[in-house]
Parts: structure tokens; sequence; C-alpha cells
């Protein structure tokens, strides 16, 4: 036989027998080999048990909970079109400031000022501020007649010096002539409306940090000029994104006596004056009642600017934002109301779960003052 054959013959032999430790042996591979097995189902069971709690807990927020309804909503305004806007008001001050400004319309400009001096002056009597007021008016049509340009760049010159008078009576303390002839009685507004907070880290420095930024002074500037003058058509409306800001702040910081706002629009005929000595002791009952009285003017005071705002803006969630302030005056049943009042016109959106919430807590405390 070659070798060749021998090899082939070797090849065909049947293997030997396993010996008793390798049958011994054998089992244990055996189950060793269904372990894996079974274990194969179950690779990469740690993501798919993350999903199925991520799942689970969504499930799990999605139903309405009792929350205290304590987020009032606040309109959106376009920050690029207010900057717009200021910068547009600004182009017309600088202009009128380099080319001057039509001898008609620097009449309306001096009677505007005229008038803003009466009405700072405490002791001013009614006749007085309706003369200024009348000689405002007459002066309104002959500057029109130079166009509505003309009299925009006077309206944007004396916004930026308004501006610029208010910044001066922060860093200073100081009232100056020119900001009562522009803002009237602007600082006692301030006062009244608590818009003003101490300028000092510590509140150690009178109060006289004016609580709105450039762009909400800027508005009301505009807001009051118009009321004055009764200019406020056209080129000369407050845009819908002016309203927001004005209102987000209104809304913010409401005013507790619900007289600031009025003063906007129809500067008071006397600025009425908080004396210190009529406040009572801090810590007293007569304290406790008369904090509580402010609160609820505040939030009456919202409901007010609350509507006031959703007939400018038909965006604005009203119901949301009335079942909040109702919420807060104890008026469980009227807040639950319009809670419904918004999830049916507003099924779905951004505020449904939340609305579905602070529902849910005005029932329960609905119910517990029927019990």
């Amino acid at each position: 036989m070659s070798r060749a054959e021998s090899v082939a013959v070797k090849r065909r032999e049947p293997r030997a027998a396993p010996s008793s430790r390798a049958r011994d042996r054998a089992p244990a591979r055996t189950d060793a080999a269904l372990r894996r097995g079974w274990k194969r189902h179950l690779e990469g069971w740690e993501p798919g048990l993350v999903a199925v709690f991520i799942a689970g807990s969504a499930a799990i927020l999605a139903v309405p909970r009792s929350v205290e309804p304590a987020e009032l909503p606040l309109p959106l305004a376009d920050a690029r079109a207010l900057a717009l806007a200021r910068d547009a008001d600004a182009a017309r001050a600088r202009e009128a400031e380099l080319r001057g400004l039509d001898a008609e319309v620097r009449e309306l400009g001096s009677a505007i000022r005229a008038f803003g001096l009466v009405d700072a002056d405490a002791d001013h009597t009614e006749a007085e501020l309706l003369a200024a007021r009348k000689r405002v008016l007459a002066a309104v049509g002959p500057a029109l007649a130079q166009g509505d340009e003309a009299v925009l760049r006077l309206r944007a010159y004396q916004m930026s010096s308004f501006i610029r008078e208010v910044r001066r009576f922060e860093a200073t303390g100081e009232e100056s002539d020119e900001l009562r002839e522009l803002g009237g009685n602007f600082l006692g507004l301030l006062r009244r409306s608590a818009w003003l907070g101490a300028a000092g880290p510590r509140g150690g420095v009178e109060a006289r940090r004016v609580a709105m930024d450039g762009t909400v002074l800027g508005v009301l500037f505009k807001k009051r000029w118009g009321a004055i003058s009764g200019i406020q058509r056209g080129a000369f409306a407050l845009s819908l994104d002016e309203e927001r800001a004005l209102f987000k702040f209104l809304l913010s910081h409401p005013v507790g006596a619900a007289r600031g706002a009025q003063d906007l629009a129809a500067p008071a005929a006397a600025a009425a004056r908080v004396d210190p000595a009529d406040e009572p002791p801090p810590g007293s009952t007569a304290a406790a009642l008369r904090a509580a009285e402010a609160r609820r003017a505040e939030e009456q005071y919202r409901l007010k600017k609350i509507d006031e705002l959703a007939a400018l803006d038909p965006s604005y969630p009203r119901h949301l934002a009335r079942g909040v302030a109702l919420y807060r005056l104890g008026r469980f049943a009227q807040s639950a109301e319009a809670f419904r009042s918004h999830l049916e016109q507003h099924p779905d959106g951004a505020h449904t779960l939340r609305a579905q919430n602070y529902l849910r807590a005005a029932l329960e405390r609905a119910r517990e003052e029927q019990l």
C-alpha cells in the first residue's frame, strides 16, 4: 500500500469513542450552549427597557393632575419687530435734531410741554389742565398739515428726550424740568403704581430705579403723547407688538390701586399722594388686611388688562389667563369655568395640559367650598 493510500485509509477510519471523562463533560457543554441560545433572545434588552419606561412615564405625565394655577400666560412680543420700531424712532429723532422742525410742528411740541408742566403741578386746577389741553388740540391741525412724518419726528425727538431724562433721574434722584414737561407727573405715577425700586444693591438708596425697560418706557410715552394730542391713528398708532410689550409689563407689575393705567391714557387732574403716617404698623392685623385687599385689587386689575389685551390680540389665551386670576381671587367655580372654556376652544395646543391641570385644581377647591 502506498503512502498516499495509507493516509486515505486513515482518513476513512472511524474516530475512537470518547472516553468516560469526555462523556461526563458533554452535558455541561450542552447546557452552556442551551443557556447561550436562550440569552441571545435578550441581547440589547437594556435600551428596550429604557424605551418602555420612557413611554410609560409619558403616559403618566399626560394624565391631568391637580396643579395650583400660579403661572399667568404673558403676551409674546416679536423682539425683531420691536427693534425695528426703536430704530425707526431713533432715526426720526436724529433727523429732527439735525434738520430741525417746522414752526407749526414746534408749536405743537411747545403746547405738549406746557401741558406736562401743568399736569406735574400738584396744585393745578381742572380749568388750568383743560386750557393747556385746548392749546394742544389747537396746534394739532397746523402741525399735521406739514405731513405725518414731520409730526412723527417731533414725537420721536420728545420720546428720546423723555427716556434720557428718566435715566438721569435714576442716576441722580433729581427730577428735571424737561422730565416734567415731557412726562407730566410721571414720577407720581411710578410711586403710586409701585414701579420704583431701590437703586442700591441692598436697598439702602432712595427708590429711583424704574421698573420698565427702554422699550416699555417708549411705548408708555407714545401712549400718553397720543392721548394728550388726540393723534392715535395710522402711523401714530401703537403696533401690536408694542401693545404686547406694554401689556406684558402691566400684567407682571399690576397696579394695586387700579389707578395707574388710567393715568397713562388720561393724566389725573390731581395727584393722589400716600401719607406714610397713614400706613398701619408692619405685622398688625390692619397691615395684613390691607395687604390682602391690595392683592385682590391687583388681580382685579389683571382681569381688566387681560380683557383689554384679548380685544387687541385674539391669539392671547384670554380664558386661561382669566382662570388664573379668578383662582387667585378665590372664585374657584368661575375659575374652573374659564379653564373649561379655554379647553373647549383649544382642545390641543401649547397650554392644553396646563389648563387641564389647573381645571382639576379649581374643581377640587370649588368642591371643598361646597362641603
